[in-house]
């Protein structure tokens, strides 16, 4: 047969994403702890003579699923979703935690006895030697593979399973999986497992709560899995790990290195990216300059710089520090450090009702709510998850970047604090844990009324520390970069066309702008364009917050996406501000003035516009991935309700205290 599918499955941070990156080329997300993968991906790939369809599937430690990502699995496995059959296994091993990867893989293996290829990764020191593989081949009884996803190329993974696959001893993977019934499962499954029925509609788990007989099958297979491991193994990269553990998890200088390792991220975002961040600026005004008097028609001359080029300019121009967060975010996470930092942070989400499983989801969140979300799926507990789901959009995620990084950079002033510290460094360290924090609180406020309930416990396995690989960061750097930037090409870029038509039409009469100069006839024109009438609309609204109609409008556009709050004011005071075509969006802040010639927007205006978004959920995906994994619009009705109450009540605060 010249053409299978192959399931990757095992426990959660065996690996398998790692190895199906490698495999198929492609770059689904992975990291050095667990409950990074939650829904299955498929890639094509040839090994040897044979079209071989993977299909990557969430971690499990069990056939009985304890959540929604583990159910993901469990349907894949017994043929619950149409369209998706596969012909054998790759079972991955963590070969540094071989015992239960071992009953894991028993457990497979009494299902699907003949189709199993067991794949033993991690091991990167070159410990197995050809007695213990053909040891643990014997006990196990299917096809082993000694490989490690970090230091082996491609080609020579591929090589490893083409051989497996081509031996005389392995010709059973022309068949479909046909598992058998689990007759015992754990009560705790009973949840994930009601709806989940073969592709005749039948129920394909026959279910005793006799919960001693769980126990016993689980301890059976972990004692003969003790009995296969293998003995000598090198315990130093453990030890190595347990040392570090020592002091990066006591419970007094553990906190002290979580602050500070982020303190010094997020200092690092203004100092490092600096330079790049004023170059990009000059080639942006360079490029402006040369193509306004090249264009004679001046609608076409509007248009192209200050619609397209203000508009997506105003945005490109964060790319720095973008780049430059998710690196350093990538060195924390291969390193191993970010399954710590759960573990840091466990007790005092107990306090707030949320296990230390929360932090995963919630640290996904600060790239983006919604893989946040998903990632959510790892929470077994209903209420729990739900919480979590509601309150992680308060979450930093890398849209509201742009925001923070230009109106911090327009008005807190660039001035050390004793000495060492950057002023415009610590504004952005308080935004992005205030938003954590407010997460937490408002976790316990829903734990008390609407969604009661006390933590779950939280069991972690810890990963060893690893050396972070700098091309993988500067991979996973470069395609946040990429995606950023086709976000600005494409759907920030059609925003912008759309708000430099609202802003030049309808036009204003010649004869209202005949003795005006140029400069304040296009204020006119703007404040009498349509978007200039939907901002005087909503303006009475923004008055007590300190923002005008222009703000307002950004604000109004921003529900789309955060980022584009940033382009929609590069397109309208390109139209309406008086400047060189040189200057920058932070400039032409500065420079707009009320109707008694004094600056419009001041420091109780710059924090009354963070903290609004700080706190509301201004994305309208946001909304549709938690209709998605709520099944209904319930749970995102009172998600915005309650952010937008926030945003607005928190704005409020804000500006009466330092305005007055």
């Amino acid at each position: 047969m010249n053409s299978l599918t192959a399931f990757f499955i095992g426990l959660p941070n065996a690996g398998k994403s790692t190895l199906f990156n490698a495999l198929t080329g492609r770059s689904r997300k992975v990291s050095n702890y667990s409950g990074i993968t939650t829904d299955l991906a498929q890639a094509q790939m040839q090994i040897a003579d044979k079209s071989v369809s993977i299909i990557d599937l969430p971690g499990i430690t069990s056939l009985s699923p304890l959540s929604p990502d583990e159910a993901v699995t469990i349907s894949s496995l017994f043929h619950c979703y149409p369209n998706i059959e596969a012909n054998l296994i790759f079972f991955v091993i963590d070969l540094k935690r071989l015992t239960p990867s071992l009953a894991l893989c028993l457990e497979v293996l009494e299902q699907f006895p003949d189709q199993v290829i067991a794949l033993i990764n991690k091991d990167d020191e070159g410990e197995l030697g050809p007695q213990q593989m053909d040891f643990f081949a014997e006990k196990l009884r299917c096809p082993i593979v000694c490989l490690s996803s970090l230091n082996q190329e491609s080609k020579v993974l591929k090589a490893a399973l083409s051989n497996v696959l081509s031996s005389e001893n392995f010709k059973r993977a022309s068949k479909v999986l046909t598992p058998k019934s689990i007759q015992i499962i754990s009560a705790d499954s009973l949840p994930f497992l009601s709806a989940l029925t073969n592709l005749e509609g039948k129920p394909i788990f026959e279910v005793e709560k006799e919960e001693d007989q769980v126990f016993n099958k689980l301890l059976k297979n972990t004692q003969q899995a003790r009995e296969i491991m293998v003995k000598g193994l090198s315990q130093t990269r453990r030890a190595f790990s347990h040392k570090i553990d020592a002091i990066l998890l006591n419970s007094w200088l553990g906190p002290l290195i979580f602050f500070a390792i982020f303190l010094f991220i997020f200092t690092a975002l203004f100092s490092w990216a600096t330079p790049f961040m004023d170059g990009i600026d000059n080639l942006i005004g360079a490029l402006s300059g040369a193509l306004a008097p090249m264009i004679s028609n001046s609608m076409l001359q509007s248009l192209i710089v200050d619609g397209i080029i203000g508009g997506v300019g105003g945005v490109v121009i964060f790319l720095p520090q973008i780049m430059i967060l998710f690196f350093l975010l990538s060195l924390l996470e291969q390193s191993g450090y970010i399954a710590r930092a759960s573990l840091i942070t466990d007790k005092v989400m107990s306090f707030f009702g949320l296990s230390g499983k929360a932090f995963l989801p919630y640290l996904s969140g600060f790239a983006c709510s919604i893989p946040g979300i998903m990632a959510a799926r790892t929470i077994a507990d209903k209420k729990e998850r739900l919480v979590t789901m509601i309150t992680l959009p308060l979450i930093t995620c890398s849209a509201r970047l742009p925001v923070y990084i230009l109106i911090v950079g327009t008005f807190i002033p660039e001035r050390s604090v004793f000495g060492f510290l950057n002023l415009q460094g610590l504004s952005f360290f308080f935004l992005y844990f205030l938003g954590p924090v407010s997460a937490l609180i408002m976790a316990k406020v829903f734990r008390l009324s609407l969604y009661k309930g006390e933590a779950s416990n939280f069991v972690m396995d810890l990963p060893d520390y690893q050396r972070p690989r700098l091309k993988a960061a500067l991979r996973h750097s470069f395609q946040k970069g990429m995606g950023f930037l086709k976000k600005a090409g494409t759907i920030i870029l059609m925003l912008s066309l759309v708000i430099w038509l609202l802003s030049t039409f309808p036009r204003t009469n010649p004869e209202f702008t005949a003795d005006l100069n140029e400069a304040q006839a296009k204020a006119l024109n703007l404040e009498n364009s349509a978007l200039g009438r939907i901002g005087k609309t909503i303006e009475p609204a923004l008055r007590p917050i300190g923002l005008d109609w222009k703000m307002g409008v950004g604000l109004l556009i921003s529900l789309g996406a955060r980022e584009l709050f940033v382009s929609a004011l590069g397109t309208i005071y390109a139209l309406g501000e008086v400047g060189e075509e040189s200057d920058t969006l932070k400039e032409r802040l500065q420079q707009e003035k009320n109707e008694l010639g004094e600056p419009r927007y001041s420091i109780a205006t710059a924090w009354s516009i963070l903290l609004f978004f700080v706190f509301s959920l201004q994305c309208t995906s946001t909304l549709a991935i938690l209709k998605k994994e709520t099944n209904g619009w319930r749970v995102p009705i009172l998600a915005f309700s309650y952010l937008f109450a926030l945003g607005y009540g928190a704005s409020f605060i804000a500006y009466q205290v330092l305005h007055s």
